[in-house]
């Protein structure tokens, strides 16, 4: 005589593993996809609050580079006691890339292949520019890689 026994044998056991495994590894890449863009959505947001400063500078003062602001990263310019742009652009200070790097987008491969951070790199008294890195693009900016803002609007470079 048999007697049933109740419950999973080990193939049904790693069978369900296995299933769970592989939702969680789709969960896991969605996610990450979600952040990246996430991410690109505030450095959109960070870098329009950047443009808008910088007109309201050139409606006070007349030229862009009465920001006062150095060329390199933008963070830098909160530092600068006399910045104009400070005045207009709250939460500077802390105005960063959101991933956390410190590498700057002066250099056009870095910025185009790899997050780097907020730079400003031209200072004039009729035009500016920032670059910035999109990881995955988002909205208006659909395309990953390197962006430049400036009095004109934000393009891919």
């Amino acid at each position: 005589m048999f007697t049933k026994t109740k419950g999973f044998s080990l193939v049904e056991i790693l069978i369900v593993v296995a299933i769970i495994g592989v939702l969680l590894s789709f969960w896991g890449l969605t996610l990450s996809s979600k952040q990246k863009e996430i991410r690109d959505i505030s450095r959109i947001r960070d870098v329009q609050a950047l443009r808008n400063g910088m007109e309201v500078v050139k409606n006070e003062t007349g030229v862009y580079d009465k920001s006062y602001c150095e060329l390199g990263l933008v963070s830098a310019c909160a530092k600068v006691q006399t910045s104009e742009l400070l005045r207009y652009v709250i939460g500077m200070a802390s105005m960063k890339d959101p991933s956390g790097t410190t590498v700057d987008c002066t250099n056009n491969q870095v910025c185009e292949n790899e997050v780097c951070d907020y730079t400003f790199t031209r200072m004039e008294e009729e035009d500016y520019e920032i670059k910035f890195h999109l990881e995955k693009g988002t909205g208006l900016y659909a395309q990953p890689g390197c962006y430049v803002a400036n009095q004109y609007g934000i393009s891919k470079k």
